[in-house]
């Protein structure tokens, strides 16, 4: 019986991916063509209210035989999505192991590439309502294994309990009408299975062998029982981090209940209606630009057959010979339509407004605020920043167990491909404050807490360094301590002739 590929039971989730994949990637042809073309795989009772309800969308709408596509995109998704990234990943991570060689390898293993796939996940994670990040290792690339996304509409993941098992990402290695390669790779605890199937665009077809395609043959020197690569470590070498839960769209389908939902879930209609709109806009500007409509009186004739044309530029032209009374009309006009600047920008960035607070994000962290200026303090700054604070810290929640987990596995692997001699733990994980503590608000609310006795020496130190390990915190303390216990110099002898 052929395998139908992807799967029948998660139709839906991928044909929403798609539509979300259009407006992150934010080009006009992309868009029409995820709103004029329904999926196929859909089954054809549902597939009628999909098409109809995706034809009344602007983007739904083909444009008219014989006008030019004039149609704009207002990237406002994609920006979403990469302030989401910055959120999470615009500083470093506090990573934190009690062994000091860990330590230091894990920092090692944390470097900048690290970073530049977290903000790239974190962007998918955002746009498409969540990532999956892969551990790697190739000993002929660097000497340590790494991290690589892998998006969402690639993946068929297994689950127990709400948590993840098993995920198999494919990868459309060759295509043409009739045929697909494509290979698999299923991750599982202590294996990594590789396969290559030959089939169709909708069925998976027949399993063949590694060293049947260039693109597969390295892996057949690395597996073992048959199609795997063991991985040194009892843990999955692949986590999904959800970008936000609960999906309203999936919680009651099985194969997808677990995952999570875009920040463009719930705006998409918005985001439609802002691109209306400033296409309207430039459309005004197009229809209100000045035209003249002139008589064939003044046109210069170029000859029998020939036509005549119009010099903007002349300034004089003889009267017309007409006889007395005729209406001499007017022979030359002016045309010009009102441009609505004043009402589309009101609209436009009333949407826009709409669009950024039902993402989840705060008006000030895109700009937008009427509050006077002046330099905030990190209070008011944080008032004003409180929906986006609040939305990150609601996806840190998520990000940093996957995080813990995938760089615990990282450290397994380092010692068992690499030989590293270092402890595989699993790190702490913590994410920065985005908004940094005024020194001297600080310095104040320690002074109050220190007087009326509710702080100790360990939290003045923490709370005025917060990146530092707790080992740095007590050692300083120990130095303010042993300072603090010794007596003070005596003063020098008073000079007696000067005293006299």
């Amino acid at each position: 019986m052929a395998t139908a590929w992807p799967p029948p039971e998660l139709a839906d989730v991928f044909a929403q991916q798609g539509i979300w994949s259009a407006w992150y990637a934010g080009t006009p042809e992309g868009l029409a063509d995820a709103y004029l073309n329904a999926p196929n795989d859909r089954p054809a009772v549902r597939r009628k209210g999909f098409l109809a309800r995706l034809g009344r969308w602007f983007w739904g709408q083909p444009t008219p035989i014989g006008e030019r596509p004039s149609k704009l995109h207002v990237p406002l998704a994609g920006a979403i999505a990469a302030t989401s990234a910055n959120l999470l990943f615009g500083a470093p991570l506090n990573l934190t192991a009690e062994d000091e060689a860990t330590q230091e390898r894990l920092d090692q293993l944390a470097d900048d590439t690290t970073y530049a796939v977290l903000r790239e996940a974190a962007e998918i994670c955002a746009a498409l309502g969540g990532v999956y990040l892969r551990v790697v290792w190739d000993q002929s690339v660097q000497d340590k294994p790494w991290l690589v996304a892998a998006s969402p509409d690639i993946a068929i993941p297994e689950w127990k309990w709400g948590r993840l098992s098993a995920v198999t990402f494919w990868n459309v290695i060759r295509e043409d009408a009739n045929t697909v390669v494509r290979q698999l790779e299923r991750h599982e605890p202590g294996w990594i299975r590789h396969s290559v199937w030959v089939g169709s665009q909708n069925e998976l077809g027949t399993q063949m062998a590694l060293t049947d395609f260039p693109e597969t043959a390295g892996l057949a020197d690395l597996v073992v029982d048959g199609d795997g690569v063991p991985t040194g470590t009892l843990k999955l070498t692949a986590q999904y981090v959800p970008n936000l839960k609960p999906n309203k769209l999936w919680r009651h389908l099985p194969a997808a209940a677990h995952l999570g939902r875009s920040d463009f879930s719930g705006v998409e209609a918005l985001m439609d209606a802002l691109d209306e709109a400033y296409s309207d806009w430039m459309r005004d500007l197009r229809t209100g630009k000045a035209r003249l409509l002139v008589g064939t009186e003044v046109l210069d004739n170029l000859g029998k057959g020939q036509g005549g044309y119009f010099d903007i530029d002349r300034e004089l032209f003889a009267p017309l010979n007409l006889a007395p009374g005729e209406d001499r009309g007017s022979v030359i006009e002016q045309v010009q339509f009102n441009i609505r600047t004043e009402e589309h920008r009101a609209l436009c960035a009333d949407l826009a407004e709409r669009i950024i607070l039902g993402a989840g994000y705060s008006l000030q962290t895109f700009g937008v605020t009427s509050e006077g200026g002046g330099n905030p303090t990190a209070t008011e700054i944080a008032a004003r920043e409180r929906q986006s604070l609040t939305t990150r810290a609601n996806k840190a929640s998520y990000w940093r167990p996957a995080l813990v987990h995938l760089f615990g596995v990282l450290l397994e692997i380092d010692r068992a491909v690499f030989g590293t001699q270092v402890i595989p733990v699993q790190p702490h994980v913590e994410f920065p404050d985005l908004v940094t503590p005024d020194p001297g608000e600080t310095a104040e609310q320690l002074e109050l807490l220190n007087r009326a006795g509710a702080i100790s020496t360990f939290e003045k130190v923490r709370r005025l360094n917060p990146d530092w390990r707790e080992e740095q915190v007590l050692e300083e303390v120990a130095r303010i301590k042993s300072e603090l216990a010794q007596p003070e110099p005596a003063a020098p002898p008073a000079d007696t002739e000067d005293a006299a």
